[in-house]
């Protein structure tokens, strides 16, 4: 984790007018408002006398000044002047005295009776590192710009890109377009806002995922390494639709904000209901978790705005712990003071589970609701899975039990698993390619387990043999799970099939070596080995969920009683 950079501390007018710039993404869809916005933020928070925004039109090789107090629009060669420089570099450009340094162009200035002193230019690049445009800030009321200016300047010029490319893509769409081409652009900017991949958190599994009711819904979640941790949300606005996911898109930018420039838990969900309950409608408001974990003494302290419940598994006790709200839903009142935010510690195969109410209230035809009990029931049965494949298995559960009746409301669900110290697990999928990766995996956790390396041999022997059987005669097309544990003298090897038929490998009869090959059937002979090299060899058959599980565990005494 990266240690935070000491900042002058932010008053509560700047906090407030840089979460205004989200805001922005969920006005209504007009450029030159929302440049409007951002550009008074900018002024204020940086206490600055002006500021503009450059576009770049890539087709014309020009960047377009749309936005500047008291200015006209102007348009320059994309490489000319500061703008330009950092255009180029991308980089941000802070300038004392202005009329000292060559690349700044006193034409604007002659065209509109202003003199420029100091001056901020950053670069404007979106999510997908594409180039936006330029924004400057201009003479700074006291003084010159510093480092603290650049890095508030930096996190708006974050929130300025961002907005405008969805401004533009939303513009793009909804000119001349039907209500079903903005619902699907729409839904393509909501996605936008999530993670691009899962976070690496050292010690945890995570995963999430959303599944709107509509092309666009009212759920959210993020998964984010900051400063302060690790940042975990969900987040489900009343309603589906454009309205609430704009709501939900909103909420998460301005919480990401708060967190970047410094804020702890408490101020940034303060902060952040007061807001919301300034902009959103009366009727509106947003359920959310958001919490911060510290991957180092594993503590997790969370608020939860109407969201519940909030469930954690302990492995330990094989039972769950039950969570309440810890405020009023985000944005339906102004609040004062909080209640202390809960804290837990995560334990060695704990896992956090963040369900969203479309889960538990999908209905089947017969009107029964899939509920609370069956996602507990799912996570226990696949306490030793990936966090992955406990997610897999819950959609897959509600997928079945729906019969077919429709998604009646978004679902968003997010894992957060503490491994196992003593085990390593991995997934493989269903094909003869994947025993190169497997016998990779398998010689990472005997280095990072600290396993007797003379029991290699024969692990790699039945994890081969094993999974080539679940390959060639398993029906399933789930990955397969490998896991391997440390046990005392030893060390424990288990195959999950999630998804198999049953077959009791165990009881395949032995192979009579003693007769000749010609005389021998074909098959069997990696099964008697397993046999005779292990300690233990069991099965176990799960109907209720199709998973079988084949457990092997071979021992250095046993090894070396054998040498």
């Amino acid at each position: 984790m990266t240690t935070a950079v000491q900042h002058r501390p932010l008053s509560a007018g700047d906090l407030e007018a840089i979460l205004d710039v989200t805001k922005a993404l969920a006005a209504p869809f007009d450029l030159m408002t929302m440049l409007g916005e951002v550009v008074a933020a900018a002024k204020q928070v940086l206490r600055a006398e002006r500021g503009s925004v450059w576009l770049y039109d890539e087709p014309r090789g020009e960047l377009v000044l749309e936005v500047a107090t008291g200015i006209r629009p102007v348009r320059v060669p994309w490489q000319a002047g500061l703008v330009g420089a950092c255009a180029r570099s991308r980089r941000i450009i802070n300038v004392p005295d202005c009329y000292a340094d060559g690349r700044f162009d006193a034409s604007v200035d002659k065209a509109s009776g202003y003199r420029t002193r100091c001056m901020l230019t950053l670069p404007l690049v979106d999510h997908k590192d594409v180039l936006v445009g330029v924004m400057q800030v201009l003479n700074k009321i006291e003084g010159v710009f510093d480092v603290d200016d650049e890095a508030l300047a930096t996190a708006l010029a974050a929130q300025c890109a961002v907005a405008l490319s969805r401004v533009r893509m939303m513009s793009a769409v909804i000119e001349g377009e039907k209500m079903r081409q903005a619902l699907e652009m729409a839904r393509e900017v909501q996605m936008s806002t999530l993670p691009a991949a899962m976070p690496a958190v050292p010690g945890y599994d995570v995963c999430a995922t959303f599944r709107p009711a509509d092309l666009t819904g009212g759920d959210t979640f993020d998964l984010a390494l900051l400063d302060q941790g690790l940042l975990v949300v969900l987040g489900d606005a009343t309603g589906h639709g454009i309205a609430p996911a704009l709501s939900v898109t909103q909420m998460q930018a301005m919480l990401r904000m708060a967190f970047r420039l410094g804020a702890d838990l408490e101020t940034a969900f303060l902060q952040l209901n007061n807001r919301l309950a300034e902009t959103l409608a009366e009727d509106r408001f947003i359920t959310a978790f958001i919490g911060l974990l510290d991957p180092a003494t594993h503590v997790l302290r969370f608020h939860s705005g109407g969201q519940g419940p909030i469930l954690c598994y302990r492995a330990a006790t094989r039972d769950f712990e039950r969570y309440k709200p810890t405020s009023f839903p985000l944005g339906a009142m102004n609040v004062t003071s909080l209640r202390a935010p809960v804290s837990l510690t995560m334990q060695p195969g704990d896992v956090l589970v963040l369900v969203s109410d479309g889960i538990y209230e999908q209905e089947n035809p017969r009107g029964e609701a899939f509920g609370e009990a069956r996602v507990t029931s799912l996570i226990e049965a696949h306490r030793e899975a990936s966090a992955a494949m406990m997610l897999a298995r819950v959609l897959d559960a509600v997928h079945a039990f729906a019969e077919g009746a429709p998604q009646a409301d978004d679902m968003t669900i997010v894992l957060l698993k503490r491994h196992d110290a003593s085990a390593a697990v991995g997934e493989f999928d269903r094909t003869i390619d994947a025993l190169e990766p497997i016998v990779a995996f398998t010689a990472e956790a005997f280095a990072r387990l600290s396993l007797d390396d003379r029991l290699r041999t024969r692990v790699d022997l039945a994890v081969e043999e094993l999974f080539t059987n679940m390959v060639k005669y398993g029906r399933g097309s789930a990955p397969v799970q490998v896991r391997l544990r440390a046990v005392d003298g030893g060390i424990e090897v288990s195959l999950i099939d999630p998804d198999g038929q049953p077959f009791d490998v165990t009881q395949a009869p032995d192979v009579d070596i003693d007769k000749p090959i010609e005389e021998r059937e074909p098959g069997g002979l990696g099964l008697h080995l397993i046999k005779r090299m292990a300690d233990r060899f069991d099965y176990d058959y799960t109907p209720a969920t199709r998973q079988s599980r084949i457990t092997v565990r071979f021992s250095v005494a046993a090894l070396t009683g054998r040498e």
